[in-house]
């Protein structure tokens, strides 16, 4: 759905004229992602949160991968275009019990500002929701301040410190 926004502004010279701006309304359709296509269309958005995933094929079937072991994947779409995107899976440990983790979070960059995060966000809680989860858990990074800001407004609260070792980087003599 497209707005017209007719404004009135005056040239340097001091004349006024009318300046036409065309916005996309942002009010786009959330879904769940299962075809490969799908998937594929989502790469683009998911390589801004993720730029190491930098290939369509080998994110395709890192995805599918994943779909085995439970993660689901919703997408935002404005027509043909996917401008956000959550995943997110059930897991269950003895911290937190039966719990959904998103794994995934990310709005384009030039579609943020429009609560379309929060709309995503709430698409994995209301599946945590619906799966008697007791909690609703995520990571972000400790460099990424908006992110923090975000999570904070939408409820949800540090509790931990995550540590990762990259194992296939290990020096000879640990």
């Amino acid at each position: 759905m497209k707005e017209l926004d007719v404004k009135c502004r005056t040239s340097p010279s001091g004349a006024a004229f009318a300046a036409t701006e065309m916005r996309m309304s942002l009010d786009p359709e959330i879904r769940a992602v299962r075809e490969p296509s799908e998937i594929i269309a989502c790469h683009a958005v998911m390589s801004q949160l993720r730029p190491h995933r930098n290939h369509q094929d080998a994110f395709l079937q890192q995805v599918l991968r994943q779909f085995q072991q439970g993660y689901l994947l919703s997408a935002a779409w404005t027509g043909t275009k996917i401008v956000g995107a959550v995943g997110y899976r059930v897991q269950e440990n003895l911290l937190h019990g039966r719990f959904v983790y998103v794994d995934d979070l990310v709005v384009d960059e030039n579609s943020r500002g429009g609560r379309l995060g929060a709309k995503l966000l709430s698409v994995a809680r209301d599946h945590a929701l619906q799966s008697g989860c007791k909690h609703f858990v995520l990571d972000t990074g400790l460099h990424k301040a908006l992110a923090q800001r975000f999570y904070f407004r939408e409820g949800l609260l540090a509790h931990a410190m995550g540590f990762v070792e990259c194992l296939d980087e290990a020096t000879e003599g640990r």
